[in-house]
């Protein structure tokens, strides 16, 4: 049993970071060489800061991975910031604002913070999506 609950968490995270490679840029995905994360359910977003429900689904390179819901969305300043918390964790994403056609250029900032201590901060890129090989 054990091992087949092994296998079946590989073939995710595998499955994962495959669709990563293949998925648009404005599917939310992002990542560097240590991360990949999706963003989803954007469209909970009202227009209003504080409002939401964004989920988040991230994965390291040794295949360790997180989903997290709730997530709640504020712009000011040309910046976007979405929080989430996982009991005394809050993973913060931080985007510039921008153009669809600029998105490419600019990076969004993970950090992840253990209370008041940031124990992570990751700068990460949107994933390319280029269909020319197809």
């Amino acid at each position: 049993m054990n091992l087949i609950k092994k296998s079946w968490i590989y073939f995710v995270c595998f499955l994962f970071i495959y669709l990563s490679w293949i998925t648009p840029v404005n599917s939310g995905v992002l990542n560097n060489n240590k991360l990949t994360i999706s963003i989803g359910n954007e469209q909970s977003w009202t227009g209003r800061n504080g409002t939401g429900n964004l989920s988040y689904y991230g994965c390291d390179q040794k295949c360790q991975c997180i989903y997290l819901t709730g997530g709640k969305m504020t712009c000011r300043n040309g910046v976007c910031l979405i929080k989430w918390q996982n009991n005394s964790f809050s993973y913060l994403l931080s985007s510039p604002i921008t153009k669809d056609s600029d998105s490419q250029q600019y990076s969004s900032t993970l950090t992840i913070l253990s209370g008041d201590r940031t124990i992570a901060k990751e700068e990460l890129y949107p994933k390319a999506f280029d269909n020319t090989d197809s």
